[in-house]
């Protein structure tokens, strides 16, 4: 009998020696885990805050662009404006004179008195 219960006081003692091993497991596992958290939560805030940053600045260039884009519309419409009476029927009427009349066109050779084609050089 006194076997028996040194038997059952051995296993008693080997539970608790298992039961404490495992309770500190489970601790350095709970330590573990709240650092792993920690270490997530400040790098996702790390990452929201990078992402508000980025925001902000997409959204302050996209003002630029706008602005930029206004810019050169106003440029492309004064150049149009300014430009305009090129591309009027009055003035196509001068620059057809100009580029394609039906009268010839003198040859500025025979005006200056080589017929129709200059000296060459060396001949």
């Amino acid at each position: 009998m006194a076997e028996h219960r040194r038997r059952l006081e051995l296993d008693m003692h080997k539970r608790e020696l298992d039961l404490a091993q495992r309770e500190k497991a489970m601790a350095r596992r709970a330590t573990v885990t709240a650092i792993r958290l920690g270490s997530h939560a400040r790098a996702l805030d790390e990452a929201r805050n990078a992402n508000t940053a980025l925001r902000a600045k997409n959204s302050q260039l996209m003002q630029e662009i706008e602005e930029v884009n206004d810019e050169r519309n106003q440029l492309i419409t004064a150049e149009l404006t300014f430009a305009h009476d090129r591309f009027t029927s009055k003035t196509y009427g001068g620059l057809r004179a100009v580029v394609g009349s039906e009268r010839p066109h003198p040859d500025p050779h025979a005006q200056a008195g080589y017929g129709s084609r200059p000296p060459r050089s060396g001949s």
